[in-house]
């Protein structure tokens, strides 16, 4: 005879393991004419941005446009130049069980640069990076919590878990015309542009997310085409989104992530050589996971007080949203180029945030490298570039419990600044602001079945009462289990408050 073991659906989030696919950039360029000769090459920076990323039938196509930026120093007059070259790339990504609520998250991630000068105007340019896909959808879990029969005693336990009851995904845009501001030259050409989003507060309605936050633009930019004299600029741009997530409200625990599509920067001096206004468009991505807490009694044991019971047991997986993170951390280093002298500084920015965390001890830990990046003059006027990577590291208390736990996080510089110490040293100091979500996903094998033969009935005691010695903590439930009985009923006849014997010694086990 089969006994039917209820089970009760709830809606997951399934997450494919992150595919990964490297594009080459392999370039021999050689100057236009309108760029000086090179002397001798400062640095160099790939670029890539995605155009449109779609998910058609079972697979994600994604395309875009690797931009390889490289600044010179300008042979005759000894300024800062700038040579681009921007070439088109597109991937595909195989999905396993796509559906219209299948999401897909596009990163991509530079691995490698080399650039050398052939000549004074060749350039000799190797390196790759890596587009990166998150993808999840949503699916169905089953989950055991109870079994028909007058004769079935179940153990349960009480189990919570995070049931995905939202998932969405809308891109949005960020258009606007800066100034930068009166008493200040007009900008000639964009050397450098660095645009960042930072997440501010949040508010869930039902089905929408009000998301707020913060985007920041930093521009280096020349004012004297024959002096190469620069000037920097950084603006602050509120923005809110009205995001549309089924499924999402007030009592949800969400995880919000807002990528970096593209961001265009052009200036109106290109019309008006005395317009100090810059353009910028900018095209973002927001990614919303919405999960609502319940506790499900999941069956652990069972057996029949009327037959011998044959019990299957498959692994059954709860994930569970621990908490939100949210830290900041400081990072300083002093930075002394090679030329010797510096006098002034045009340009300092992050340019690289790398993570690895690690969970134990019920503790959060970040470490990871940023990269600083310098332009600036030495004594005798002339430019220079330098570079450093710095450690960081972090942490948080996690719950207890926590185990082996899963975070999901992303890394911002939230305010970077410097001052010349000395001849010979910049001390640059950055803010780190590292936020996402903790996840737990814990597999235990649960009961899914169970068989009995009629014909094999459990041998049982003729007496209405059975005395058993036992020991100090020995589990009722083992107890009933072992003569065909109940736990409550043992908990009743002995007058026990706990499902455990208190001390050593003698008990009733009614039959």
């Amino acid at each position: 005879m089969e006994y039917v073991v209820r089970t009760e659906e709830r809606a997951v989030c399934l997450r494919q393991p992150d595919m990964v696919e490297e594009q080459p950039v392999d370039l021999d360029i050689t100057l236009p004419d309108y760029c000086p000769d090179v002397q001798r090459i400062l640095k160099c920076r790939l670029c890539p941005a995605i155009t449109s990323r779609s998910i058609t039938g079972d697979r994600l196509d994604v395309e875009g446009r690797a931009v390889v930026k490289v600044y010179y120093l300008d042979a005759r007059r000894k300024s800062v130049r700038l040579c681009e070259h921007s070439s088109p790339f597109s991937c595909s990504f195989p999905l396993k069980g796509a559906s219209p609520d299948t999401v897909a998250r596009v990163r991509l991630r530079q691995e490698y640069l080399n650039c050398r000068a052939l000549g004074p105007r060749r350039l000799d340019i190797h390196g790759a990076f890596s587009v990166i896909a998150s993808v999840c959808s949503k699916g169905i879990g089953q989950y055991p919590v109870g079994m028909d029969g007058a004769d079935i005693r179940l153990k349960t336990r009480n189990t919570s878990l995070s049931c995905l009851s939202g998932l969405g995904q809308q891109p949005f845009s960020v258009s606007e015309v800066l100034d930068v501001g009166k008493g200040k030259p007009s900008p000639v050409t964009i050397l450098r542009s660095d645009f960042r989003f930072l997440p501010g507060e949040h508010r869930a309605i039902e089905d929408k997310l009000m998301l707020r936050g913060e985007a920041v633009l930093s521009v280096l930019y020349t004012t004297d085409p024959e002096t190469g004299g620069t000037d920097h600029m950084t603006f602050h741009i509120p923005v809110s989104q009205v995001i549309d997530a089924g499924g999402i409200g007030e009592d949800t625990q969400n995880d919000i992530r807002v990528d970096i599509l593209y961001y265009d920067v052009s200036l109106k001096s290109e019309y008006d050589e005395n317009s100090t206004l810059i353009t910028l468009d900018a095209r973002l991505c927001a990614t919303v996971e919405a999960y609502a807490k319940e506790e499900l009694p999941l069956i652990e044991d069972a057996y029949s007080t009327e037959y011998d019971l044959q019990l299957s047991r498959s692994p059954v997986t709860v994930e569970q949203l621990l908490c939100q993170a949210d830290m900041t951390c400081s990072v300083k280093e002093d930075m002394a180029p090679a030329e010797g002298t510096v006098t002034s500084v045009a340009d300092l920015w992050c340019e690289t945030l790398s993570m690895i965390t690690s969970c134990e001890n019920n503790r959060l830990t970040v470490r990871g490298k940023a990269v600083f990046c310098l332009f600036g003059e030495g004594a005798q006027g002339e430019p220079f570039y330098t570079e450093k990577a710095v450690d960081l590291e972090t942490g948080m208390a996690l719950p207890e419990g926590s185990g082996e736990a899963a975070p999901h996080l992303q890394a911002e510089v939230v305010g970077i600044q410097y001052v010349i110490s000395g001849e010979k040293s910049v001390s640059v100091k950055a803010d780190v602001q590292i936020c996402g979500t903790i996840f737990r996903q814990v597999t235990e094998p649960m009961i899914t079945a169970a068989l009995s033969s009629e014909d094999r009935k459990r041998e049982k005691d003729e007496a209405a009462l059975t005395l058993y010695y036992a020991e100090a903590g020995e589990s009722l439930w083992d107890i009933a289990r072992r003569y065909g009985t109940s736990a409550e009923s043992i908990m009743q006849a002995n007058e026990f408050t706990e499902p455990c014997t208190p001390s050593r010694g003698m008990i009733f086990v009614p039959m």
